[in-house]
């Protein structure tokens, strides 16, 4: 495979770019469809023939490799002919089982049909009969050119594998070097002689020639000076120019403009290269194929400087898009003009060869020469790549744009320096082929990678200037379209290490028609629709859910906890009739998946019922509401504010401020308290110790007077004080009141003890220590120990550091 090979599918996009418009217009027109119809049904026979031509070509193995490809052409037609022509006549077919089935069933032996009846579906029928047959004829024709497809590709699969495992002879042999020198000097005898017969055949052309030949070297050398030259310096001193900060929209159209000019400039050069080239091309029409491979070479002499300004940029450390020091980026420049020299040199040999008959020792020796330049280049690129990795270990923010670390680099390295020494030693053997087939492709592969990331940055530095402030957003994006203009760039590579137009062809066939799975078939235009009716769906769903959200519920008397299980409810309905819609616009028939799906939800169930449990649950509560956000809940030992319900689990927060994960099952089948159900209103319960001999009935006021005074205390239910026992060391009450938002519950009991002590103190009523933690199970005791009683009894006796009762 040439490196020119790249630039066919260009040339056919605009072929059929321009004969499109053609073929739309006949396909538009009723009478050119028809006829177009009626030639797909008659041409069974052609599709017979062409498939038994190939059938004899396949047992005889006698065909070339491409003979073998233009009729794997005409058999690859001629099956899109057949698969329109079963396409067209299945609607037909289509139509009349429907007509058939108005009918209704077939009445039985013994069971007479109505005449009219019996003969409509006797002409149905019929007509249904001679409706099939073209249809599967077409479908045996496609089946048969399929298999033929694939045994044809098979076929040129495996000569091209042994072509290139073929061993010639070495281009280090004397006697191939003599061959080869003694066969140029032929090859320019050739060019001389059939230059000067012609010369002699047209001697009025001759003299036109001289004045041509004086404007093709004045247009080359204007060439030279005038883009090469001083469009070149030019375009440093605008590089050197650009002091706009990155990521701006100045930046953008100076980095832009700079680097639109320089690849104008080279156009231009390559044009004027052309011009020339055609003027001086003069009675030699065995050149044709060098002519084009100096052409080409020109092509790729400016796409290489092109590619080593944008991306290493030697003169402009801040227009450049790789992260290098700037002699590394000098060194990465000539690099890839270096890339440009092998491809170019590789590309001469191969149109040399291809304008005359080197024998193979003389080709051995062209295309060793061409390897032995194509090595040292990629010697040259492991060097490369390893003070790259190096000035990455000592800059950390060197190459932060690239996912690859100083590792990759080494790696890399020392691939392409085994490539290299392996190209040597299989070249020196004689496998000239196998080391020509990794050296090209590699290279051109690297070139691809540039341009890919080029076109990368280049969509990239607008939308980064335009997302400055949501950097995550930014870096998925860079994600998904670098994901994008990898799968777009595959086909490229993939014709850059030898894959043919013919099966990249065949696999965008497979894409296209789809993948059966489970009896649903996707294909591009399955998965579009989906996707995109989806997408819609979804976009519409948020919608609807912002506008109830910050529109309608507020207007309304709806609680927080309302609003959000209606957003929420919103969101769930929306998704599935999203996801219905989409299956249905996309025309997917998932009964065959239904059936999968029901045999697999047994086992799934038993693996999964917790969380379909959790998930039922979450619906529960979206629809009972027994909790809502905002409520002060306590569930399973924990205590806190419920901040989202979601439809798996339930966040609650506790007073720690500690996020707590409640499955929703819990808050169905467990028990929950809720003090926030129905009001915020809640009562508190506050104990209160005064000493033995107090005034109880003082002290009874002053605490339901602190209670009424706080603001936070509700005046009705009024406060109550109860006198509840005789402590160890206190008589204990209890001041009980309802609070108007239980949530305040910490900060009043703390303003009503403080206010208490003042107002205890100030009637000199005492508030003993604090009781022991030790339960006094009968006051009898206690009054035995005082008083002396209960002596020859066993006593029961207190702790030690217990505090004693008073007497």
């Amino acid at each position: 495979m040439t490196v020119f090979s790249l630039f066919l599918p260009v040339w056919r996009l605009f072929r059929w770019a321009a004969i499109l418009p053609v073929i739309l217009c006949v396909l538009a027109h009723p009478a050119a469809a028809q006829a177009q119809k009626a030639d797909r049904l008659d041409a069974t026979a052609g599709w017979s023939d062409t498939a038994r031509r190939a059938e004899e070509a396949l047992q005889s193995g006698l065909a070339s490799s491409e003979a073998f490809e233009v009729l794997r052409s005409e058999l690859a037609q001629q099956r899109a002919d057949a698969d329109a022509a079963a396409e067209a006549g299945g609607l037909a077919i289509r139509l009349l089982k429907a007509q058939i089935e108005t009918l209704g069933p077939s009445p039985g032996k013994d069971q007479p049909e109505p005449e009219k009846a019996a003969q409509r579906r006797k002409a149905l029928s019929d007509a249904l009969d001679a409706a099939e047959a073209p249809v599967a004829a077409a479908r045996l024709a496609s089946a048969r050119a399929n298999v033929l497809i694939e045994e044809i590709d098979r076929l040129i699969r495996t000569r091209s594998a042994e072509d290139l495992m073929a061993r010639k002879p070495s281009p280090l042999l004397p006697s191939s070097w003599e061959t080869t020198a003694t066969e140029l000097g032929k090859f320019a005898t050739r060019l001389s002689e059939e230059t000067a017969r012609y010369a002699a055949l047209n001697p009025d052309e001759a003299e036109i020639y001289d004045s041509r030949l004086i404007i093709a070297l004045g247009i080359l050398l204007g060439a030279l000076l005038l883009p090469v030259g001083v469009g070149h310096y030019g375009l440093i001193q605008l590089e050197r120019r650009v002091t706009a900060p990155p990521n701006t929209l100045r930046f953008i159209l100076q980095a832009g403009g700079v680097h639109i000019m320089r690849l104008v400039v080279s156009l231009v050069a390559v044009a004027l290269v052309i011009a020339a080239v055609l003027l001086a091309e003069w009675g030699i029409t065995s050149t044709a194929n060098l002519s084009g491979a100096i052409l080409g070479v020109t092509v790729i002499f400016v796409v290489a400087s092109w590619i080593g300004n944008v991306l290493f940029t030697p003169n402009q450390p801040a227009l450049r898009l790789v992260g290098l020091s700037d002699g590394l980026a000098r060194t990465c420049y000539w690099l890839s003009i270096a890339f440009a020299t092998a491809l170019g040199m590789d590309a001469l040999v191969d149109g040399a060869t291809e304008d005359y008959p080197f024998s193979a020792p003389a080709t051995s020796v062209l295309q060793g020469i061409s390897i032995l330049i194509g090595c040292i280049v990629l010697s040259g690129l492991a060097r490369v790549l390893f003070a790259v990795a190096r000035e990455a270990k000592v800059d950390k923010d060197a190459l932060e744009d690239t996912p690859f670390g100083p590792g990759f680099f080494v790696f890399s390295g020392y691939a392409i320096q085994a490539l290299a020494a392996l190209s040597i030693v299989a070249a020196s053997l004689g496998y000239v082929p196998l080391a020509r087939a990794g050296l090209a492709p590699t290279m051109l592969s690297l070139t691809i990678f540039g341009l890919a990331f080029i076109l990368h940055h280049g969509v990239m530095m607008p939308v980064r200037a335009a997302m400055a402030d949501r950097q995550s957003s930014v870096e998925l994006v860079s994600m998904l379209l670098g994901i994008l203009i990898l799968v777009v760039s595959l086909p490229l590579l993939a014709m850059a290490w030898g894959a043919r137009e013919a099966e990249l062809g065949e696999i965008w066939r497979l894409i296209q028609n789809g993948i059966d799975f489970g009896g649903v078939r996707l294909s591009p235009r399955v998965l579009i629709v989906l996707g995109g009716t989806l997408a819609v769906g979804v976009f519409l769903t948020r919608w609807v859910q912002r506008v109830t959200d910050r529109v309608i519920l507020p207007k309304t008397q709806i609680d927080s906890g309302a609003r959000n299980a209606i957003k929420t409810g919103l969101g769930y309905v929306g998704f599935i009739l999203s996801t219905v819609l989409a299956i249905s616009a996309a025309g997917l028939d998932l009964s065959n998946l239904a059936i999968i799906a029901g045999a697999l939800s047994v086992g799934v169930g038993f693996g999964m019922q917790t969380i379909v449990s959790n998930f039922v649950s979450g619906i529960i509560l979206l629809i009972e509401r027994p909790i809502k956000e905002g409520d002060w809940i306590e569930v399973s030992g924990f205590s806190g504010t419920v901040r989202k319900i979601a439809v798996r689990s339930t966040r609650i927060e506790t007073f720690d401020r500690h996020d707590v994960i409640i499955p929703n099952a819990d808050l169905i089948a467990g028990t929950v308290k809720n003090m926030t159900l129905s009001s915020q209103i809640g009562r508190m319960i506050l104990p209160i110790g005064i000493a033995y001999g107090s005034d109880v009935e003082r002290a009874t006021t002053i605490m339901l007077e602190v209670a009424n005074d706080h603001s936070g205390v509700l005046s009705y239910p009024q406060p109550q004080v109860f006198f509840r026992n005789f402590g160890n060391n206190a008589l204990d009450f209890e001041l009980r009141c309802f609070l108007r938002d239980v949530g305040t519950e910490i900060s009043v009991r703390s303003d009503l003890l403080y206010a208490l002590n003042a107002a205890l103190a100030a009637a000199g009523i005492e508030i003993p220590f604090a009781q022991s933690d030790v339960t006094i199970r009968n006051l009898d005791q206690i009054l035995a120990q005082v008083s002396g009683k209960g002596q020859g009894k066993e006593q029961e006796t207190l702790p030690a550091d217990s505090p004693q009762p008073a007497a």
